[in-house]
């Protein structure tokens, strides 16, 4: 059976970033991704992307940069492997000296002669000098410069030579081809997508094992995050033989059409495949009652949560009586597994007569609008056609 899938997220353009972060290998990253329009419908064709990772969810060193030039794009499913090409402001330490007890000023040219601007730092287990901050105690006992043009960093103590056996190191972050060199000794950083130039928001951040040859996968629990969806309603008007006509800005069932029948409809909504759970359903409803020969006869809407082989794996009945407008929410509570595909359905009848006069049903419903609050990965906000 082939299903048409129904990309329905949000009145905004909106991307959805769900992480497995696979090794290919110790220095190549898969990322997997949703791209809708502003329609909320898949989108087809190619966008340009960019991945940058920072130490920082906002502001904070950029570590790594790569243009993946345009991307395949296709019903908004998108993925793409990166971490070869890009170009790392990977962090580098190097020994500046060990303290001997007679010594107070030490200096040492960077092995690296390609050094991001402000990115030198000197540690030595008391004390601390970086370029935009300077020293931890003001300089008093303790200083440090760096000659951007020598590639030289200097080192004084002011109060005498320092103990025997201190180690003084310098940090520094060099440009180097690839990821590996983050990954390898940067923390969790967190990754930036930009679509046609526009970053994205917000950073997530990136859980990965350097030098692993197993697969390693992020949590994806941390990447989800609970959004209600407005599932577009199929419109149907509708005139009887007794001049009552449909609503055409609902979905009326159980109306005649035309002859003394009244129509029976079952509505499917495949449900988006970036869905990981259905939490509940918000359904504003109305049921009509007819009063035949001093019979009474109601509407009748039935709801089912079906699997990728139609099997019914939850279902929920309507209240049987007359209601204007009225709000049903019905608790799914479905985890989806991952690769299987759910979709909605509703069934809406009309009332069961008697068969006095000639007539066998009366009674209509319709279903006006539905909500559904269900689990997906985190948004992230695109504001390109």
């Amino acid at each position: 059976m082939v299903r048409r899938r129904l990309i329905y997220i949000s009145s905004v353009l909106a991307g959805f970033v769900w992480m497995s972060s696979l090794w290919a290998g110790p220095s190549e990253l898969n990322f997997q991704g949703v791209l809708l329009d502003s329609a909320g419908n898949g989108v087809t064709g190619t966008r340009a992307m960019t991945v940058k990772l920072y130490d920082a969810a906002i502001g904070g060193n950029l570590l790594y940069t790569e243009d993946l030039g345009n991307v395949a794009v296709n019903k908004g499913v998108y993925s793409f492997n990166f971490g070869t090409n890009g170009t790392s402001n990977a962090k580098v330490t190097e020994t500046v000296a060990t303290t001997d007890g007679t010594l107070s000023s030490f200096q040492k040219i960077l092995s690296n002669t390609n050094v991001v601007a402000g990115s030198v730092t000197v540690a030595d287990g008391t004390y601390t000098w970086d370029q935009v901050n300077g020293s931890s105690d003001g300089g008093v006992k303790f200083d440090a410069s760096y000659s951007t043009s020598l590639k030289r960093i200097t080192v004084t103590y002011y109060n005498g030579a320092p103990t025997v056996g201190k180690t003084i190191a310098v940090t520094y972050r060099s440009p180097s081809t690839g990821v590996l060199g983050v990954l390898s000794n940067e923390k969790d950083p967190w990754l930036e997508i930009s679509v046609a130039g526009v970053p994205q928001s917000t950073r997530q951040k990136l859980a990965a094992t350097p030098y692993s040859l197993r697969a390693a996968r992020v949590d994806e629990e941390c990447y989800l995050e609970t959004k209600e969806i407005d599932l577009p309603i199929k419109r149907v008007l509708t005139t009887n033989s007794r001049g009552y006509q449909g609503i055409g800005t609902r979905l009326p069932i159980g109306i005649s059409n035309g002859n003394v029948d009244w129509q029976s409809i079952v509505i499917y909504y495949d449900i988006p495949h970036y869905v990981r759970e259905i939490i509940s359903l918000y359904v504003n409803y109305s049921v009509t009652k007819w009063t035949v020969y001093s019979n009474t006869y109601f509407g009748k809407i039935d709801f089912g949560l079906l699997d990728s082989n139609d099997n019914q794996i939850y279902s929920y009945g309507f209240p049987r009586s007359e209601a204007n407008s009225s709000v049903v929410v019905i608790p799914v509570n479905k985890a989806i597994p991952f690769g299987e595909s759910y979709r909605f359905l509703f069934s809406l009848n009309p009332g069961i007569g008697d068969g006095s006069a000639g007539y066998y049903s009366w009674g209509g419903a319709s279903v006006n609008s539905i909500t559904a609050k269900v689990k997906v990965p985190k948004t992230l906000s695109y504001s390109t056609p």
